[in-house]
């Protein structure tokens, strides 16, 4: 008897959360394409002047993020292998736990400067 096992439970429904995420991303583009217009209308500069700064510190946090997720894959794969816990418990908790931690030494990085 061959057993087989997915990373997703079969009964999530994943239409309507596509379209969620769709309709909150696209909300997202919008609000920042209002953002702009209205900036230029002002006769403002889009390019912020500390704009190195915040992109700087937008690879650091992704960087750690990155980093953080994939010893959260590593240890729920060893959480599988090693103990009779489901799969999609031991890598959902793994990967929520350790992109908790990286977010909170982001947090402390930044705090520090």
């Amino acid at each position: 008897m061959v057993t087989t096992w997915s990373l997703l439970p079969t009964d999530i429904p994943i239409g309507p959360i596509f379209i969620v995420v769709a309709i909150v991303v696209i909300f997202y583009l919008w609000t920042q394409y209002r953002q702009k217009m209205a900036l230029i209308k002002k006769g403002e500069s889009i390019i912020k002047l500390d704009s190195l700064e915040q992109m700087k510190t937008n690879h650091l946090s992704k960087g750690i993020i990155a980093i953080t997720l994939a010893i959260g894959i590593l240890s729920g794969y060893l959480l599988e292998t090693y103990t009779t816990l489901n799969p999609w418990v031991s890598y959902a908790s793994m990967l929520l736990l350790f992109f908790g931690l990286g977010a909170l030494v982001f947090y402390g990085l930044i705090r520090n400067q």
